[in-house]
């Protein structure tokens, strides 16, 4: 590594080695954090050395040999070849060296003094440098020997540099003391670089492309510390150069080498910061460890000097990851058992407790620790992590013995885990719904099963114990508070009639709120009541007055039903922008994005907003998105809805391979008793339309219809049935059924304009003459931009365009009912003209043609295929005897008075 940022320490260096080639003398005491740089700035001033002449030695003392008395010194004078250079055998000649040693006594003076003249006169031709790193590890009768030798070099060409980490100065106290006072002793102390130091560093190493995108965050890492740095320098460049950093092996390795390579005490420290994560006091630290507040607080500022911690955090998650793994699985397991207790004691956040009391594993723990698993599975649910949620329930449920308390932990544990996937939580359901018979599960946790039940479509089951739950609720109207559940019992209820508005023996009960609303929730009209209370509509002007409360007011912690219907809301009363507004940003919250039920959910809503604002490719990958976060079999009765957004979107966008792999993924049977199934069949219907099946479709649309009516929900407008099935009559050509239905479409949005009322308009004017027809589409168009739907306003727009261009072109109406193909007089006067020779498929194909719409116009216009429509006029052609499009404007002309037509 080049060195950065380090040339006031080289300035002094080399002045110092200038006065040395002049016979003075000069020793440095170098001293930083772990992995500052000491080493490198030392072997870069030994080239310096060599490049000028002189002569450069170096030693590195040892932690693991500092019983070794005498050990570096021998080295050293091993490596320079000093006369006598057996330093140990000269000080065993002098007594017992042993006991000497182990007793304090100092080294004898002749040892003493023949070490230095084996340094002092080996060398007397050129300057001498001696280099001796990691000093703080030497023996202490080395470190006699190189303090004497230190007092008598301020007249000799000898330059002696010193390394130390400044985490164990306190072991050198004697070196400094005897040193620093000297008049030629100079002190360097490397600190961290600056964050400009260590983008210079990345640029050199990774150019400044990639030093653009990773220095900052190097800094932020490393924390200027240059070993650190060059890790994740080296990092970077093994994961073949991502986007972002991303701190790996040679990060963690650094981490733990500047550790291991300070005292001792701050590897304990950067241990017991990692068990009880952020934030630490030191305090805690000290407690946890047993050790003193004064050692706790030099073992943090140790950390926070070597860039490893910031704030007492690590610097970066990797950090405290390789500490972790680093200590011995039995005592991290016995560490995170008394940061458990510790932090517990000290009223720490319930996750923050939990997440140490899972690691500990510990079966046998105290009563408290069930009570804060189950906390801290709310809290880690409410901020979106289901999965963490789970760990600490199922861990709750291995603690606990008690079998009422048992099965409302599982509940909990089934919650979470659907959340996660639905289809995997059903495994709880068996035995849960055991419990609520046997009543050891009541209050607020039996919903849960009951509703997933719901959401499984099973309806017998959950009626049942629906039924079960409601009845001990009322046996015991004393029951503490957390447990009475009238408002859960009444949603509950709602979401039964809802899902199920079909099917016979449904509980009635009361209004959820209590305030006498008038209501019959044992009927269909339950559907509707459901919808209204959920959202707060008005019932003289339709308008929702809470929805914008409502988003506004969604929290982590509160119930997403609400928010999920008043999004519903918005689109239904084609405030789509806003709907797109509100998806974006709720799915953006890390505790929707991150739960994959939740993100499903709202990407479903997402989707049905893009469509129905026209932009059926975005719809198409919300839906896909949707369709992804959990598996279709885990959707239940529910998976109806993204599948219907889906298939819509893939049919409009022409993609049939898409169409078909959506259609062929098995939805329950139960689905077809909810109102879930009526977005799918109007899908499939929309399908088989495009596909040139019309009788199919309208067969799919009245079914709708049908579901509709007998089950109370048509005026709910959840589907636009009408004005399916008046495409389908238009295109099998029985217009005036189809300005029947058109009509009903028109009266039932009592002028408002809307979405559903300006396609109806458009319907039918396609049943009318040309003058009507461009009054209505004017209308349509008016009612469509209000509406948002890009789509079908183009339509329209296209449809007004034609009436015009027609009018505009010949004064009268000339293409007569736009679904009727206009003939002549000679043409349509008797059973022999063409008429009778074209199929009601090529007559409307014709009449097109005829008035100038390419292939790809009339395909859209009657929802089949461009290759159908030339199939047709190939027809066409043969039995009208004509050449092409230009002679078909001579057979069809003004239409006769409108008449059904019989197919």
């Amino acid at each position: 590594m080049k060195l950065i940022e380090r040339d006031d320490e080289f300035r002094l260096l080399d002045r110092l080695y200038t006065g040395c080639v002049g016979g003075r003398g000069a020793v440095v005491l170098a001293g930083g954090p772990a992995g500052s740089g000491k080493t490198a700035l030392l072997h870069a001033f030994a080239d310096r050395v060599a490049r000028r002449g002189g002569r450069f030695f170096a030693v590195t003392a040892s932690g693991s040999e500092r019983m070794d008395p005498f050990g570096l010194i021998d080295h050293l004078l091993n490596t320079i070849g000093g006369r006598d250079g057996d330093a140990r055998a000269r000080a065993d000649e002098s007594g017992d060296l042993g006991r000497a040693i182990l007793s304090g006594r100092q080294t004898p003076i002749d040892v003493l003094q023949g070490v230095h003249a084996a340094v002092a006169e080996r060398w007397t031709d050129r300057p001498l440098v001696i280099g001796v790193d990691d000093v703080h590890f030497a023996d202490e009768p080395s470190l006699q020997c190189l303090r004497y030798i230190t007092r008598r070099i301020e007249s000799s060409a000898i330059m002696i540099v010193f390394n130390e980490c400044s985490s164990y100065e306190r072991r050198l106290a004697t070196l400094h003391a005897e040193t620093l006072n000297l008049p030629y002793a100079h002190r360097i102390r490397l600190g961290r670089l600056s964050d400009d130091a260590v983008a210079a560093h990345v640029e050199q190493r990774l150019g400044p492309d990639a030093a653009r995108h990773v220095a900052a965050a190097c800094a932020a890492a490393g924390g200027g510390n240059p070993l650190l740095t060059q890790s994740l320098v080296d990092d970077h460049q093994a994961a073949c150069a991502p986007a972002a950093l991303v701190p790996g092996e040679s990060y963690r390795n650094a981490v733990l080498r500047c550790l291991y390579r300070s005292d001792p005490s701050a590897l304990a420290v950067a241990r017991a910061v990692a068990v009880l994560g952020d934030p630490v006091v030191p305090g805690l630290v000290a407690d946890h460890l047993g050790a003193d507040a004064t050692t706790v607080r030099r073992g943090l500022a140790d950390l926070t000097a070597a860039g490893v911690l910031a704030d007492l955090r690590f610097r970066h998650e990797e950090a405290r990851q390789a500490v972790l793994g680093d200590v011995p699985p039995d005592d991290l397991r016995a560490m995170h058992g008394r940061a458990a207790g510790l932090l517990h004691e000290t009223g720490a956040g319930a996750v923050r407790v939990a997440r140490r009391l899972v690691a500990a594993d510990d079966v046998g723990g105290a009563p408290w620790q069930i009570e804060i698993l189950r906390e801290a599975a709310g809290e880690a649910l409410a901020l979106g992590d289901a999965a963490e949620a789970v760990g600490y329930l199922r861990h709750a449920s291995g603690l606990c013995a008690d079998p009422a308390l048992q099965a409302r932990i599982t509940a909990a544990l089934a919650d979470a885990a659907w959340h996660l996937d639905p289809a995997t939580a059903s495994r709880h359901l068996p035995g849960l719904a055991d419990a609520i018979r046997a009543g050891t599960l009541t209050g607020r946790e039996a919903m849960i099963p009951v509703n997933h039940l719901l959401w499984r479509g099973d309806y017998p089951q959950a009626r049942d114990l629906l039924s079960l739950v409601e009845s001990r609720e009322d046996d015991h109207p004393g029951l503490p508070p957390n447990l009475p559940i009238s408002s859960d019992l009444s949603l509950t209820r709602l979401w039964l009639h809802f899902c199920f508005p079909g099917l016979a023996g449904l509980p009635d009960g009361a209004s959820p709120d209590g305030a006498g609303v008038p209501t019959v929730w044992g009927g269909p009209t339950a559907a509707l009541t459901f919808l209204s209370q959920m959202t707060g509509r008005d019932g003289e002007d339709g308008t929702f007055r809470a929805t914008e409360q409502i988003l506004r007011s969604t929290r982590a912690d509160g119930p997403l039903a609400l928010t999920l219907v008043a999004l519903m809301s918005l689109i239904h009363t084609d405030q789509v922008d806003e709907a797109v507004w509100w998806a974006d940003r709720l799915l953006a919250e890390p505790w929707i994005r991150n739960v994959p039920l939740r993100r499903a959910l709202f990407a479903t809503l997402r989707a049905s907003a893009a469509l129905r604002r026209g932009d059926a490719a975005e719809a198409a990958e919300h839906a896909r998105a949707a369709l992804t976060a959990i598996s279709p079999a885990a959707w239940g009765v529910v998976v109806g809805v993204p599948l219907a957004v889906a298939v819509r979107a893939a049919t409009d966008l022409g993609d049939a391979g898409a169409v078909g792999s959506y259609l062929n993924l098995q939805v329950p049977e139960a689905m077809f008793d909810t109102p879930f199934s009526l977005p799918y069949l109007a899908a499939f219907g929309r399908h088989q339309l495009v596909m040139g099946r019309p009788q199919a479709a309208l067969e799919n649309f009245r079914a709708c219809g049908v579901m509709l009516t007998d089950w109370g929900l048509d005026a709910a407008g959840l589907i636009d049935w009408r004005n399916d099935a008046a495409e389908a009559l238009l295109a099998l050509g029985r217009a005036e059924e189809a300005r029947v239905l058109a009509e009903e479409q028109i009266a039932l949005s009592a002028g408002v304009p809307s979405r559903p009322r300006g396609v109806a308009l458009r319907l039918l004017a396609a049943t009318g003459g040309l003058k009507e027809r461009v009054t209505l589409l004017e209308e349509a168009v008016d009612a469509l931009r209000a509406s948002g739907d890009r789509r079908e306003l183009g339509r329209a727009e296209a449809d007004l365009r034609t009436a015009r261009s027609a009018l505009d072109e010949h004064g009268r109406a000339r293409m007569g009912p736009l679904w009727t193909p206009a003939l002549s007089d000679a043409a349509s006067s008797g059973p022999d003209g063409p008429e009778a020779e074209l199929t009601a498929a090529e007559q409307r194909v014709a009449a097109l043609a005829a008035d100038g719409w390419t292939n790809r116009q009339i395909a859209a216009k009657l929802y089949i295929t461009v290759s159908t429509v030339e199939q047709h006029l190939t027809k066409i052609y043969r039995k009208l005897k004509v050449r092409g499009r230009p002679d078909l404007a001579s057979v069809f002309t003004e239409p006769p008075p409108p008449r059904e037509r019989v197919n």
